[in-house]
């Protein structure tokens, strides 16, 4: 659909100017201090109140983090390593399964019920939890309202900026780039920018 290209392409956009690059601000010459994102598997769950474009344009931001939509779910498996899987309450249509199959992820069907019974069971295998079409509410209290796993619920969203987001974590890292006072390039081989 033209709402998931156009969410695509303002990933990509993103990606390019922000999440994607490594930045060292500071500039300090002895010290690299480091600042980048780094991506993480996210449990991705469309309820009933969603739309097959809300979830591919989620699916699409995942895959442009990194390919982490990993939630432990009934379907496993990809050739990356990973765990992918994403849940839905009703069967796709088909082409969209396959798109997002051939990301490496799979797509399990299971019921709201079954989906809440396995996140109240602590068989979510992720920190976090993105929501597309509501059911926020109901998750929360299954999970006990347990502050280990984030839920991300708000509305599906073209703007990169936003919807990358769940998909990653930052990270900043400072290095010494000197010797005894003299510079040293040998931190640049170990973290490019």
């Amino acid at each position: 659909s033209d709402f998931v290209s156009r969410a695509a392409r303002s990933d990509q956009v993103e990606w390019e100017r922000e999440f994607g690059v490594a930045k060292d601000v500071s500039a300090l010459g002895v010290e690299r201090d480091v600042f980048r994102y780094r991506s993480l598997p996210v449990t991705v769950r469309l309820n009933g109140g969603g739309s097959v474009d809300e979830l591919a344009r989620v699916v699409a931001a995942g895959v442009r983090a990194g390919g982490l939509l990993d939630d432990g779910g009934p379907a496993r498996g990809s050739e990356s390593g990973r765990n992918v899987s994403v849940s839905v309450a009703e069967r796709l249509p088909a082409e969209l399964e396959r798109a997002i199959e051939a990301t490496g992820a799979s797509v399990s069907v299971e019921s709201d019920e079954e989906w809440l019974a396995r996140a109240r069971d602590g068989k979510l295998a992720t920190s976090r939890v993105r929501l597309v079409g509501g059911g926020h509410v109901a998750l929360a209290e299954a999970l006990g309202g347990s502050p280990d796993i984030a839920i991300y619920s708000e509305t599906v969203t073209e703007a990169g900026r936003v919807e990358l987001l769940p998909f990653l974590r930052e990270q900043a890292i400072a290095i010494t780039a000197h010797r005894f006072g003299n510079p040293d390039p040998w931190s640049e081989a170990v973290l490019p920018i």
